[in-house]
Parts: structure tokens; C-alpha cells; sequence
């Protein structure tokens, strides 16, 4: 799977990590899946790894979407997406925009280190 997602309860966090080639659906269903883990927490902080997606099967609709469900993650959680490319930042940026605070302080980072070290976690 394109998407895929780890829950450390112990750091509090959730990592995920997309690789190859992801499309739209792959993405939604991946918030589907999280959404009916039962060992999510509200207050958990996310670190999204998008440096191994390949660009082009993923849309902006996605991303929308998304953020037009309920918010997962309470306004206390940091989410920490890092990326490679100009592409994997513009759409960081809009998903950023359009989901606002009311899920969480969300940053965007080019290094993963920089990202852990935003949210404390290594």
C-alpha cells in the first residue's frame, strides 16, 4: 500500500509514510483507516513522510476532502510533514491552509530531522 501508518502510543505519535506512486483514493482511505483505529487518540502529534511518493497521481481534490472532514487531531496536536519536492510542499501548503488550527499546528519541513525536532520525538 502506497500509504501506510504507524501508531506509537508510547511517543504519542503517528507516522505516516507514502511512497511510489499515490493516488487519491489510496489517500482517503488511508484517513478512513486511521479514523477507525481504536488506538488513536485525538492528542497524538502526526509525522508525515512524503519524500518517497513519486508526484503526479495525487490531486489537490484529495487533500480537500480531507480537510473538509471532522478534524482527527485535537488543536493541542503538532503535525509535521516533510517533503521533497516543490510539488510535495505546495500541496503540504494547501492542505495546511485549508485545515487550518482546529486540527493542530501544522509545519512543513524539507529534512526529517528538523521535523522530529519540531515535535520533540525522535
Amino acid at each position: 500500500m502506497p500509504v501506510h501508518f504507524e501508531m506509537d502510543e508510547i511517543a504519542r505519535l503517528v507516522r505516516v509514510r507514502l511512497h511510489g506512486s499515490v493516488s487519491d483514493a489510496d489517500l482517503l482511505a488511508a484517513d478512513d483507516d486511521l479514523r477507525a483505529d481504536p488506538r488513536f487518540q485525538a492528542e497524538f502529534d502526526q509525522l508525515v513522510d512524503t519524500r518517497d511518493a513519486s508526484e503526479g497521481d495525487l490531486s489537490t481534490d484529495a487533500l480537500r476532502e480531507i480537510a473538509r472532514r471532522p478534524p482527527l487531531f485535537s488543536p493541542q496536536s503538532r503535525r509535521a510533514f516533510v517533503v521533497r519536492t516543490d510539488f510535495g510542499y505546495g500541496l503540504a501548503r494547501i492542505f495546511q491552509a485549508r485545515r487550518g488550527d482546529a486540527a493542530g499546528e501544522i509545519q512543513i519541513f524539507r529534512s526529517l530531522e528538523h521535523a522530529q525536532h519540531w515535535l520533540g520525538k525522535r
